[in-house]
């Protein structure tokens, strides 16, 4: 049974290699820490794309994946240009929010969000868009 304790690290290591980035092995560990199906939950994923990104199979956005993984495992945070250090989290969560300004808060992240250095959702058209 100890070697299916980390069956998704050695499954891992095997497609990823040498160069397996530290997301993937964030990925890997919470997922045999838990299983695929909590972390896909968390990451807003299916437990079939998080073997897919494990197995180095993603059709998707491994740009985006590793985002999401950051955002739901990592414990980094970024200069957001507004309040500080924040955690990556927050920082997407506010960039990513729906739906008009309901408060300042809002109206601050529609405003500044958009330009921000640490917006990774942009396209690379958007980084030099000027109005």
């Amino acid at each position: 049974m100890a070697a299916s304790a980390s069956a998704n690290i050695v499954t891992a290591t095997a497609a990823w290699g040498a160069d397996m980035p530290a997301w993937v092995r964030l990925l890997a560990s919470a997922c045999d820490a838990s299983n695929q199906r909590k972390v896909g939950d968390r990451i807003g994923r299916s437990s079939g794309c998080v073997s897919r990104i494990l197995s180095r199979k993603y059709a998707g956005s491994y740009e985006e994946a590793e985002i999401l993984v950051r955002q739901a495992y990592g414990s980094e945070d970024v200069v957001c240009p507004i309040w500080g250090a924040i955690p990556l989290a927050s920082c997407v969560r506010a960039r990513r929010r729906k739906g008009p300004p309901r408060n300042h808060a809002h109206h601050l992240h529609a405003k500044t969000c958009p330009t921000c250095p640490n917006n990774t959702d942009r396209g690379p058209a958007a980084a030099g868009e000027e109005e």
